[in-house]
């Protein structure tokens, strides 16, 4: 993850539904928590990911890998610290610290690549704002 801007830190309590049998976090809702941290981040730079669909603009996953360090539990707030890695006009890569501070805990950390698409669903190159926005 680039180190020179602190990242963005969004904030989720898991849910009882998000638990398994052992009562952990299911790994899968880590999926769902990272999403949405960077969706969050999206938005915090100006323009949601919602605006960019209506604009034709599409960032799907093409490569996703998470590493689990410590369990989740029920109730437990996570502090999913998120960041723009590398970034060109066509791929987009997203670096993750999911954190419990109550325990003091890193949980896990993990990185998704994207690629710009139209609404085609063929590769593009992303217009300049929308890159001025993300390296802001």
């Amino acid at each position: 993850m680039s180190e020179t801007r602190p990242p963005f830190v969004y904030t989720v309590r898991v849910g009882y539904a998000d638990t398994d049998k052992m009562g952990f976090a299911h790994h899968s809702r880590f999926v769902v928590y990272l999403e949405s941290a960077r969706i969050e981040l999206l938005r915090s730079l100006g323009e949601s990911y919602k605006e960019w669909e209506d604009r034709g603009i599409l960032l799907p996953v093409t490569e996703i890998s998470i590493s689990y360090a410590k369990p989740a539990y029920f109730d437990d707030v996570l502090g999913i610290s998120v960041r723009i890695g590398e970034l060109s006009r066509i791929r987009l890569k997203f670096g993750y610290e999911v954190r419990c501070e109550a325990r003091g805990l890193t949980l896990a950390t993990g990185t998704t690549s994207h690629v710009f698409m139209n609404g085609e669903g063929k590769p593009m190159r992303v217009a300049e704002d929308i890159l001025a926005k993300l390296r802001s």
